[in-house]
């Protein structure tokens, strides 16, 4: 669960992956296996998040809590006005503070296998065969199955070629 510090992943932290983290803790109590529990590295994630949840909070004034949990974590509506803005403004600033301290950079993984399953997905939803796909990138299939299989990461200008063959950006492609 690696998030940016942007205005959307500000979103989705509050509607995404604290929902996700509050279940992934709620699932991670009820396992009795220690072994798996020591190893689950989404667990460790998960309390991440809601530490800064509840740093988050006490940080808040009453009215932001309130706006903070039913609307922007609940999805209910709200009335959006100066003052509405200027509070989720606050709450945003609050939030970057709180989960990107300036002595903690925060960067986001990539994992061969992973980028591999993406490029592989994609390549499968547009219906394309591997030899189709490696020709237009001007690589062999097998560089181009090794880079799928995760048993290479695949080079910037793959990805950027495959982003272009795909039509999407990067970011959607591997991310």
């Amino acid at each position: 669960m690696f998030f940016r510090n942007n205005e959307t992943d500000f979103w989705k932290w509050c509607r995404h992956y604290l929902k996700r983290a509050k279940y992934v803790i709620k699932f991670y109590d009820n396992i009795e296996n220690t072994h798996y529990r020591i190893k689950n590295i989404k667990a460790k994630d998960a309390k991440e998040i809601i530490e800064q949840y509840e740093v988050l909070k006490y940080t808040l004034t009453e009215e932001q809590n309130q706006l903070l949990e039913k609307s922007l974590i609940n999805n209910e509506r709200f009335k959006y006005d100066k003052r509405t803005f200027n509070n989720i403004d606050e709450i945003m600033r609050n939030w970057s503070q709180i989960c990107f301290p300036k002595h903690k950079l925060k960067l986001k993984s990539i994992s061969k296998i992973e980028v591999g399953k993406a490029i592989k997905n994609q390549r499968l939803y547009h219906d394309m065969s591997l030899k189709f796909v490696a020709d237009l990138l001007n690589i062999s299939q097998a560089t181009l199955k090794s880079y799928e299989t995760g048993t290479r990461l695949a080079k910037l200008d793959v990805i950027y070629g495959l982003s272009q063959i795909y039509n999407m950006t990067i970011d959607d492609l591997i991310g």
